[in-house]
């Protein structure tokens, strides 16, 4: 679970996020965060379920990697957390550093559809992250027994044609109306 110093490096982080929000930057100058609320959950959800062996895909510049490095310590896990946009992910690696995390998280940086193949027996997975990859990195998964998936931005993008998806036969998933939306997908074997 988050504590303290956790809960203050998310919000400053999403304090900025509003900030470049309201000066219009263009969107590859931004920061694009996970909610701390929904941080909250993934965070509870990831320690709940023993995840330890996690994926951020789209850690931009660190919400999501706080909360799923906290629920690592919990579970005596690994992050594996995926991000394209290198000076997003320095950000995160300090970040991480400074709340002395790092042992719980492994950075890596470029597309996310390279390195998710090469992560088997996946506990939880984010994906926040190019709306327009949403299914194609769920299908890269090699999930666990116990899988479970966190698509971020469900309801704010109506990212309808990703929900029909994951809502196959042999998969259990709902919306949640957490933050953005969050459609959270356990995987059945």
């Amino acid at each position: 679970m988050l504590n303290q110093s956790e809960r203050a490096a998310i919000a400053h982080l999403w304090e900025r996020k509003l900030n470049q929000d309201a000066q219009k930057l263009p969107v590859q100058e931004r920061h694009r965060n996970l909610e701390p609320a929904s941080a909250e959950f993934i965070s509870a959800l990831a320690s709940g379920i023993q995840a330890t062996t996690i994926l951020d895909i789209g850690g931009s510049s660190g919400i999501s990697t706080i909360a799923l490095a906290a629920a690592a310590r919990d579970t005596n896990g690994k992050v594996i957390s995926i991000e394209i946009e290198p000076t997003r992910q320095a950000e995160a690696r300090k970040t991480i550093q400074n709340l002395g995390l790092s042992q719980f998280v492994e950075f890596r940086s470029g597309d996310a559809a390279e390195f998710i193949p090469q992560t088997p027996g996946v506990d939880l997975a984010l994906i926040d992250c190019e709306k327009n990859d949403y299914i194609k990195f769920f299908d890269l998964l090699l999930p666990s027994e116990k899988a479970v998936v966190v698509a971020d931005n469900i309801l704010s993008h109506n990212l309808m044609d990703y929900v029909s998806h994951v809502r196959r036969p042999g998969n259990e998933s709902l919306t949640l109306q957490i933050g953005k939306g969050l459609e959270v997908t356990r995987i059945i074997k």
